[in-house]
């Protein structure tokens, strides 16, 4: 009988010499698609991660594992190059341990509307509508409390949840006052049915023990681990320098294996190839294109800068870099009503551990935030409220989300003294794109990332309009009697205010996407780097299986997506195999 706690990690020299399959980044996608390839035993899969393991009792309680900076161990941290629009670089924030950003996020569980999947299928990509997609959210999940049949699984391993009632006050207010105002209560917004516009209550990657449960935690469990160490190998704490690439007379490009460094271990720097049938990069939306780049596949003369050989240009690879910006708006409320108190009241923190430790209940569950409110800027007037609601059936998409928090929702230093309450608004479909970019031929030099937040005009509009439905919730909630106080919001409602308010009190929501497109590699909204299989253009067994792939970056947040498809791409992995 094995330890309870033993996990069977590999050195990279007891790696064999060849595996059929070889997963780069074990986040999470990479532990989805570690788990379904080898569960064939005549598979060999080889998972490699970059970071460690990490796993411990803090790592999995959903409030501490939840802080980005609690440790370092779990996340990986990188700055943008200064933004211009914003005056200043932003940090970016990314999983850094087996089971990737599903390891350090806030755990919402969110599918994204039907919609939006159609709308790729509509643009020519094959097999990706929702018709398809549906039942890959459906096969890895595992609903607590949901019985509705068709819409949520209940047989997969991933386990989410709802954190029952509303744990702090001002949620409860915020939901009456997004129906006062006509955006309605979504009873299920994971449901393929439910409206586009109105608020919801959100689901988390939580078990049934109220603890997190990453891909790692649902995937690549150490029972399974154990159970399949003869055909599932995972070397952690190696880094993958390149993918090695071997260019034919003929002039194809055939992927052989991977070139990887341990970073551990009796022999650190140590380097090892290992070859495969096919390759899957799933190193996220910052290691799959670095990885391609150092690998010789990329925008040509960028390679060239670093003395990299070119084996396939193609320049959309760590272009079209989009992510979700935040703005934040601010208020004062009573102390207790705050998930500050935890750092200010020392005995609220010991009555809240207690609750966990004992009932696993409170507020270690997470509940930074619970609600989300989801409208398009066309439906609001020019004061911010939903009256043009003859402009709703035009819109079949969102395209601002307001999250409220009881916490601060910006990166600014905070006052100690007061509870803070704040709705964070979110652009869904941001038209600015930015690049990623080497440093330097090292893969452990830090990365070249400029978002371009802000840098095309038209994602102003959207931010001006959520910030003013932002005034209108407050406006309803202290008509309902709770007493949000100004602390931070814009000096008045006019453009130039509001967009000065927009430059200023931003952040990251952590949603990183389409630096490996999947689009025609001509396409002309920024080309493409995947076909809809998900194969690297002019090279042979490789792919690309993360939210690098996204055409677009999804209006949702995106840990539920990123499982959805690793499920796809394993399936078509699976399925090229038996042909």
């Amino acid at each position: 009988m094995w330890p309870f706690d033993w996990y069977p990690e590999l050195r990279a020299e007891d790696l064999l010499e060849q595996y059929d399959f070889i997963i780069v980044g074990g986040g999470t996608a990479g532990c989805v698609l570690a788990n379904r390839l080898s569960t064939d035993s005549s598979n060999t899969v080889l998972l490699i991660e970059r970071g460690p393991r990490a796993d411990s009792w803090a790592a999995r309680v959903p409030l501490f594992s939840s802080d980005f900076a609690s440790d370092g161990s779990r996340t990986l941290k990188r700055p943008t190059v200064m933004q211009r629009e914003l005056g200043r670089p932003i940090l970016l924030f990314s999983g850094g341990s087996l089971g990737g950003t599903s390891r350090i996020n806030q755990m919402l569980y969110t599918r994204g509307l039907p919609a939006e999947y159609d709308s790729w299928e509509e643009a020519g990509r094959k097999g990706w509508g929702w018709k398809d997609m549906g039942q890959y959210f459906v096969k890895s999940e595992r609903a607590l409390g949901m019985k509705e049949e068709g819409v949520h699984g209940t047989d997969g391993e991933w386990r989410n949840r709802t954190l029952g009632g509303f744990q702090f006050k001002g949620f409860e207010k915020a939901v009456a006052a997004s129906e006062a105002i006509g955006l309605p209560f979504i009873p299920d917004i994971n449901s393929p049915s439910h409206p586009p516009f109105g608020c919801g209550r959100l689901y988390f990657t939580i078990d049934e023990k109220s603890r997190r449960n990453s891909s790692y935690h649902a995937f690549l469990p150490a029972s399974l681990a154990r159970a399949r160490r003869a055909n599932l190998h995972i070397c952690t704490n190696a880094l993958v320098e390149k993918v090695d690439v071997e260019r034919l007379p003929n002039g194809r490009c055939i992927a052989r294996g991977v070139t990887l460094l341990s970073q551990a271990g009796p022999n650190p720097e140590r380097r090892r190839h290992v070859r495969a049938r096919e390759i899957v990069l799933s190193a996220g939306p910052f290691g799959s294109p670095q990885i391609l780049m150092l690998s010789g596949i990329g925008p040509s003369e960028h390679l060239k800068e670093h003395d990299i050989p070119v084996a396939k240009d193609l320049p959309a690879v760590g272009s079209n870099l989009e992510d979700h910006f935040g703005v934040s708006i601010g208020f004062f409320i009573p102390m207790q009503d705050s998930l500050l108190s935890l750092r200010t009241q020392p005995w609220r923190f010991l009555i809240e551990l207690i609750k966990y430790l004992i009932w696993g209940t409170g507020w270690l569950l997470g509940p930074v935030l619970q609600l989300a409110i989801f409208a398009h800027s066309r439906m609001l007037d020019d004061m911010g409220k939903p009256t043009k609601l003859e402009k709703a059936p035009e819109e079949r998409l969102p395209d601002i989300e307001i999250m409220p928090m009881a916490y601060a929702s910006h990166d600014e230093p905070i006052p100690l003294n007061r509870g803070m309450f704040s709705f964070l608004n979110v652009l869904l479909h941001p038209k600015s794109k930015g690049t990623l970019r080497l440093s330097s031929a090292d893969p452990r030099a830090p990365l070249v990332i400029d978002p371009c937040y802000l840098s095309n005009p038209d994602d102003y509009a959207p931010l001006r309009a959520s910030l003013k439905l932002s005034l209108r919730l407050r406006d309803e909630m202290r008509a309902r009697g709770y007493g949000l106080e100004d602390w931070l919001q814009p000096e008045s409602e006019s453009d130039a205010d509001l967009d000065d308010y927009i430059r200023r009190y931003n952040r990251t929501t952590y949603h990183y996407s389409s630096t490996c497109r999947m689009a025609p590699e001509d396409d002309p909204d920024g080309g493409g780097v995947v076909d809809d299989e998900l194969r690297v253009y002019g090279v042979e067994n490789l792919r690309v299986a993360d939210t690098s792939i996204l055409p677009h970056v999804l209006g949702t947040h995106l840990q539920a997506p990123a499982v959805a498809i690793g499920e796809k791409c394993a399936d078509m992995i699976l399925r090229s195999r038996r042909q």
